[in-house]
């Protein structure tokens, strides 16, 4: 019933049916975690945080359960303990993927790249499909100053999406510092297809022109 109420957009009903269906069976993590859902999606996440760990108390395997409350302190920007919970997301399930690309990005925001390229090598084993973890590796691997494997990240990414500017700006960069000016232009001639990418793709176009012209 509170998730028929939930697609109707009738919260209020759909927490009352939830607190009724927890009151007659107080042990159902089942529960705990959709009244969670209901109060993420309104956005009280105070109160979400409080069912989320109901849930896992009751169910210790709950693993979407660890990476919703991951989500949340990630929002609030409390990386240290978004990557705890999403650890123990790991643990219950060692083949979510998506909890291994969120552990990366909180990894990357506390400026452990390395960890961080370890769990986006994780995330793309487990999910081969997904190009915007693929985009994550190559922008980690670039930051390293590892443009091989960055360029064959954002390779795969592109291979995966078609036009993907985030992808073709990973692929220009490890291209530009690998010295492959010319494939470099054309990378970011694509990425400024895209309105949010065209300043800084349009501005590394002139770098490169400027250096090539210097040499010559």
């Amino acid at each position: 019933m509170g998730l028929a109420y939930k697609k109707l957009r009738k919260f209020l009903q759909a927490e009352g049916a939830y607190q009724k269906a927890i009151h007659f069976n107080p042990n159902n993590a089942v529960y705990y975690f959709a009244l969670g859902n209901l109060f993420r999606d309104e956005h009280k996440y105070d109160k979400a945080l409080e069912s989320y760990r109901a849930a896992v108390q009751h169910n210790p395997k709950n693993y979407k359960a660890f990476y919703e409350i991951g989500v949340i302190y990630s929002k609030r920007k409390n990386y240290k303990k978004a990557i705890e919970s999403f650890r123990r997301a790991i643990n219950a399930n060692p083949q979510y993927a998506i909890a291994y690309v969120s552990l990366g990005v909180s990894y990357t925001n506390l400026g452990k790249t390395k960890e961080a390229i370890q769990a986006y090598e994780n995330a793309v084993s487990f999910n081969p499909r997904d190009y915007r973890a693929f985009y994550r590796l190559a922008k980690a691997y670039n930051d390293i100053k590892n443009y091989k494997k960055g360029l064959a990240a954002a390779k795969k990414s592109i291979a995966l999406r078609g036009f993907f500017a985030p992808a073709h700006v990973e692929s220009a960069r490890a291209l530009q510092n690998l010295k492959q000016y010319k494939a470099a232009i054309k990378e970011y001639k694509i990425a400024a297809r895209d309105i949010r990418w065209r300043k800084y793709a349009n501005y590394q176009i002139d770098e490169i022109k400027r250096l090539l012209k210097k040499r010559s």
